[in-house]
């Protein structure tokens, strides 16, 4: 069983009804690898106690660094739609602490929510040994302003990794689309843009190739990337299609906006189904 490790904050999603559900990339998109048969590792950080995280989500091996906060997010509907505001933030990630002895994997998938891990190539050279280096990195186009509110930022990309694959949002690259869409291209040999409901644009090559998305009655959008995402990637580790490894993952993401939170992510059944009929 291959290994897969995800790097990037778990979160707390406010409820605009009260209370809050755990998510961040790392748990829609891990669960979902685990489920397509990847031994699944997160190394994340929070104030959550470990065990606790243990018992709510077993099927994932947690690597956890111990923060005074938990990363909170809850979403604001606006008249130019939904804004997110940050009610707490837990602390940047520690990969220095691998150095002398880096942590192993075969699938290495960035996943940071709040640019809470560096984008700086040298640290995950020194940090991990992995095989295949992937990202949906959106917490690297985010930025906070006053009162917490998220709005978009313009990273410069040109330090970071080079990808064998990523996963973005036109949302994510709002700063400046078509400057950070080329950067990107650069950095990665294969790369997604999701455009919500509409689909997603597959770039290799140099070539677009666009898939439009199954229409279905969307319950809750929130990690419908990340869901993509993860199903993208484990599939293209299998030695699968990028064309077809995005039309099952994508697939994937339509049974998640089906279902709240991460009640959405598709189980081992409904994955075995999907790759069953190809």
């Amino acid at each position: 069983m291959a290994r897969y490790l995800l790097v990037g904050h778990l979160t707390r999603d406010v409820l605009s009804e009260g209370g809050f559900r755990f998510g961040g990339a790392v748990l829609y998109a891990g669960l979902t690898v685990r489920r397509l048969g990847f031994e699944t590792h997160v190394l994340t950080s929070s104030a959550e106690p470990s065990e606790s995280l243990e018992s709510l989500f077993p099927e994932l091996f947690f690597h956890h660094q111990v923060s005074r906060e938990t990363t909170v997010f809850e979403n604001l509907e606006t008249p130019e739609g939904r804004r997110q505001r940050v009610l707490a933030r837990a602390a940047p990630l520690d990969l220095e602490v691998f150095y002398r002895k880096p942590l192993e994997t075969e699938v290495l998938h960035l996943a940071p929510v709040l640019d809470e891990i560096p984008l700086r190539a040298e640290v995950y050279a020194r940090a991990f040994r992995y095989r295949f280096l992937v990202a949906n990195p959106q917490g690297w186009f985010r930025e906070v302003e006053g009162e917490g509110i998220v709005r978009p930022a313009k990273p410069d990309l040109s330090k970071g990794p080079r990808f064998e694959a990523v996963v973005v949002s036109q949302e994510d690259l709002a700063a400046d689309p078509q400057a950070l869409l080329e950067a990107l291209k650069e950095r990665s040999k294969i790369l997604v843009l999701t455009r919500g409901a509409e689909g997603a644009s597959l770039f290799m090559k140099k070539r677009e190739r666009f898939f439009p998305a199954r229409k279905v009655q969307a319950v809750d959008t929130t990690g419908a990337g990340d869901i993509l995402a993860g199903g993208f990637f484990g599939l293209l580790f299998r030695g699968e299609n990028p064309a077809c490894a995005l039309e099952k993952a994508m697939e994937m993401a339509a049974i998640g906006v089906s279902r709240p939170g991460l009640s959405g992510v598709p189980s081992r059944a409904e994955i075995a189904r999907l790759l069953e009929n190809r």
